[in-house]
């Protein structure tokens, strides 16, 4: 075949280049449309087009999701996703889902919602978008076999529980109560196991535990130990469907739904225990300012206010001020400082400072007063006084405040509440470490006084003598009282909610034992540090006098 003549290869050239300059040409007419074609609808619009909402709920999870007789989907969740449906105003579709599959389903778009007894936590949601506000709340609980042995938490620790896998407790379980952990993918699995004594016990949420043992069929089980790391439930949505139409519609509809109640006529309808999450959000929701408008309605930026939210969830980029930047360090470094963010663990935290710092001021101005009036009235040799004086002082001395604190609470406290009295527990916190500081503060002031007085003197109970008497104990005075000081977390063990008590509740829940350690041992540096400045300031001025 003969080669084509060169002109005709250079005018078809030319015409292919023609043609790309006109494409070039008309592509930025033409790329917005194709765009505006492309771009995919929002979640909503794709349900409504559809006419129906595709939700996944639990099988397994009675009452909130579960097959009846006739092998149809029913319970709590599946009402409340009836009712969004109904809310759109389209038909409803359920998709059984499990703990360990239910994200995956709804990242993949197989379902448009999740509400399945999904715990919101902070890791979640950098998978998904949960639905402010929650729908549900409810803690952990634990189905102990008959011959388990545990009576509280603590005697879980380094024994095997049962769970159910993707449950939000079993890691909870494993990091702050140091068990292990043997995950099953259903329910029916895990009871086959608990019942093989493959466990001691089986973690999951306390209502469905509870609902398990009225079902029957657990003689001699029992769920009775305190509800730990309690909760909010919430409706997930994708992620990228935050602050989007879907996402408003069914928190707008929650928060009517709370302010109604409507959820709590589900929870009656479903023989639920009462909510305490549902009882605090109805209190919340229901609240007004002084126009009677709803305390909690969005802003501009189309957010509900900061304390209408569960605050522990939020994003650092979402507040401003302290908990702004204590969000924001959590989020970048996992330092979780909770008592600048946490309103509640705020003022647990506060309430302790201010009940230590009370019976710390308590403890040491008493137990100074007393040991020098019963250092004094040794140092007198007042006949039998004196001596009997000098036997109870031993007696609280050698007796640790910690035993001292047992035998008066529950001892004592026993005997008083037979006869229909009670004991505070302040009050005794106060008295029995008073007297526990003021049993060395009395041998000090005794054997100081001594010396003040000379060799067959004795010194009179007068302002000039207790001045020159405590220059020379002080030193033995001041570290009895920074020992009391540092002695008042005992309280703890009353119930007492000082310093060391609620920095042990806010460790309960949010598991920053490393921040909260460090915090106490921050507080108590200051107040050591502050009764010992207090001193050295008594010491001047009584100098100078």
């Amino acid at each position: 075949m003969r080669p084509a003549p060169r002109t005709a290869w250079h005018a078809r050239v030319r015409r292919l280049l023609l043609t790309i300059l006109l494409c070039l040409a008309a592509a930025p007419a033409v790329a917005p449309a194709m765009a505006q074609d492309r771009t995919p609808k929002d979640r909503l619009q794709e349900i409504l087009d559809r006419g129906r909402m595709i939700a996944g709920v639990k099988a397994d999870y009675a009452p909130f999701g579960f097959r009846n007789s006739a092998g149809k989907l029913v319970g709590y969740d599946v009402d409340v996703a009836r009712a969004f449906a109904e809310k759109i105003g389209v038909d409803l579709d359920l998709v059984p889902v499990t703990s360990a599959t239910r994200l995956q389903m709804l990242q993949r778009g197989e379902i448009d919602v999740v509400i399945a007894t999904l715990g919101d936590t902070r890791s979640r949601r950098n998978l998904v978008t949960m639905v402010e506000p929650q729908y549900y709340g409810d803690g952990a609980n634990v189905l102990l076999r008959p011959d388990s042995g545990v009576a509280e938490w603590a005697d879980l620790r380094g024994k095997t529980l049962c769970g159910v896998q993707g449950s939000l407790w079993n890691r909870l379980a494993r990091e702050r109560l140091l068990v292990n952990i043997v995950a099953y993918n259903t329910t029916r699995e895990v009871k086959t196991a608990l019942r093989d004594r493959q466990c001691v016990g089986w973690i999951f949420d306390e209502v469905n535990l509870l609902h398990e043992i009225a079902g029957g069929g657990w003689d001699g089980y029992r769920v009775a130990l305190p509800t730990r790391f309690v909760g909010p439930w919430a409706v997930a949505i994708r992620k990228d469907e935050k602050n989007g139409r879907l996402d408003h519609l069914l928190g707008d509809t929650l928060a009517e739904w709370h302010r109604n109640g409507f959820l709590q006529e589900v929870e009656k309808r479903w023989d639920l225990p009462p909510s305490p999450y549902l009882r605090r959000a109805r209190d919340t929701w229901q609240s007004v300012d002084a126009s009677g408008e709803p305390v909690c309605r969005r802003g501009e930026d189309g957010q509900w206010p900061l304390a209408c939210r569960e605050v522990a969830l939020v994003t650092g980029g979402e507040v401003g001020g302290v908990s702004g930047i204590s969000l924001t360090l959590l989020e970048m470094t996992g330092l979780d400082i909770s008592i600048l963010y946490d309103p509640f663990d705020r003022n647990l935290f506060l309430v302790g400072i201010l009940l230590t710092l009370a019976l710390s001021v308590t403890t040491v101005v008493a137990s100074v007063i007393l040991g020098v009036l019963l250092g004094w009235l040794i140092h007198r040799q007042v006949p039998i006084l004196s001596i009997g004086i000098r036997g109870v002082i031993a007696v609280f001395r050698m007796t640790p405040p910690l035993l001292q604190l047992y035998l008066v609470f529950f001892g004592l406290g026993g005997l008083i509440l037979s006869l229909g009295l009670s004991l505070d527990a302040f009050a005794v916190c106060a008295i029995v470490l008073s007297l526990y500081a003021a049993s060395g503060n009395a041998v000090a002031f005794w054997h100081a006084a001594d010396v003040a007085a000379g060799r067959g003197r004795r010194l009179h109970l007068t302002p000039g003598d207790v001045r020159r008497t405590m220059h020379l104990c002080y030193a033995a005075v001041m570290g009895n009282s920074v020992n009391i000081v540092k002695a008042t977390g005992m309280a703890s063990t009353l119930a007492l909610p000082e310093l060391v008590h609620a920095s042990t509740s806010i460790v309960a829940e949010k598991g920053n034992a490393d921040v909260m350690m460090n915090v106490l041992l921050v507080c108590y540096f200051l107040l050591v540090w502050l009764t010992v400045k207090l001193f050295h300031r008594f010491e001047r001025g009584a100098a100078h006098r």
